[in-house]
């Protein structure tokens, strides 16, 4: 039997994240995307793969500041359904980031963002990340312990010490960057709020 667990269900309600109305929320929000946009601008990404597309926000922020056309790819078919809904005619699949159905150096940059914190096997999804980027990866995730702190600032998921329900792994900044060096080398690292972000190279 294998011993890794399973991939996280999905048990937030779609879009929740971004419909919040606590201004906190909004401006954290706003924040990642931000950042998304300014780590993006300027990468010579012909071909680019968002791996956790979900309903499309960060896809539709990308094809805004990103050359060329991207590809997106989620494992839950109803946010697939949201995204093309959102999206007309945008090439997104379902897909898991374990496996993914591409062939090796398919993309110019691959982008996992808030991903790896739910899959069973995150060295495994950035071995497949690795596999399809010719050189970038863009990458993000909550940055412990201040996640489960901002959690449990606001009151939310106090018995499970802030962590949020669908997270099953969990990351410093050292140990971020210590899963992700084992295939690319770091570009640029940031820290908004309570994000984790990585610019990275692939190793040749």
């Amino acid at each position: 039997m294998d011993p890794r667990p399973i991939s996280s269900p999905n048990l937030a309600s779609i879009q929740a994240k971004y419909l919040a109305r606590s201004p906190l929320l909004r401006l954290a929000n706003q924040r990642f995307l931000q950042t998304v946009q300014s780590l993006a601008q300027g990468l010579a990404a012909e071909r680019w793969l968002d791996v956790g597309c979900g309903e499309g926000l960060v896809f539709e922020l990308l094809t805004a500041c990103l050359p060329g056309r991207g590809q997106g790819v989620d494992v839950d078919p109803a946010r697939v359904a949201e995204a093309r809904r959102r999206l007309p005619g945008a090439p997104l699949v379902v897909g898991d980031a374990h496996h993914l159905p591409f062939p090796d150096g398919a993309f110019d940059l691959v982008v996992m963002l808030e991903l790896l914190e739910h899959v069973g096997d995150p060295r495994q999804a950035v071995a497949e990340a690795h596999r399809l980027t010719s050189r970038y990866l863009l990458a993000s995730v909550p940055h412990e312990p201040w996640w489960r702190l901002a959690n449990m600032a606001r009151l939310k998921y106090l018995r499970a010490w802030g962590n949020t329900p669908e997270h099953i792994n969990h990351w410093s900044r050292r140990g971020f960057l210590r899963l992700l060096g084992e295939g690319f080398h770091p570009l640029q690292v940031r820290n908004p709020l309570v994000w984790t972000f990585v610019l990275a190279e692939k190793h040749p």
